[in-house]
């Protein structure tokens, strides 16, 4: 009889399910930038691979060769024909030198999705002339600080990159 008693205690358990979230669409507010900036995206882009190259004062000649590729193999820059890159370019590098807050500026332009893409860009393009010096460093963390890249993100493609440039 006791048997009986100790076994209706689990008669009726109760069941851990996972609540689903609702949806909101207050989710995609994180994929689609504030339109409130005049920056495009591939001006965006273009600013901050060539920040970049920029970042340690000079322009290593493997860092143009890099930049030049990327021109070629990025979905943003590769549909531009040469004059229209040439004023994007322009465009960028007055940017830069107008505005004290270019680099916030390009960051919040760009769509969530593409912060690792354009650090992982950046980082390579920095990376390209063999050498990594405090100038460039220090660009990469104040563009991580801008983007939404976590930690585990950086930290992994640094790893990778160090050694894709290393040899």
């Amino acid at each position: 009889m006791s048997e009986l008693i100790e076994g209706a205690g689990e008669l009726f358990a109760p069941v851990t399910i996972e609540k689903k979230q609702p949806f909101s669409l207050k989710e995609l507010v994180a994929e689609f930038p504030n339109n409130q900036t005049d920056w495009s995206i591939p001006e965006s882009f273009l600013c901050l691979v060539l920040s970049a190259a920029l970042a340690d004062g000079r322009m290593a000649q493997q860092e143009t060769e890099e930049l030049k590729a990327l021109s070629h193999r990025s979905r943003i820059l590769r549909n531009l024909d040469p004059n229209e890159l040439a004023a994007l370019n322009r465009a960028v590098v007055k940017r830069r030198t107008d505005r004290p807050e270019w680099l916030g500026e390009a960051c919040r332009a760009l769509p969530q999705d593409m912060h690792l893409s354009i650090f992982v860009h950046c980082l390579d393009i920095c990376l390209a002339d063999g050498a990594m010096v405090p100038a460039e460093a220090e660009y990469l963390e104040t563009l991580l600080e801008h983007l939404s890249v976590s930690e585990d993100d950086a930290r992994l493609a640094t790893r990778i990159l160090s050694v894709k440039n290393r040899y």
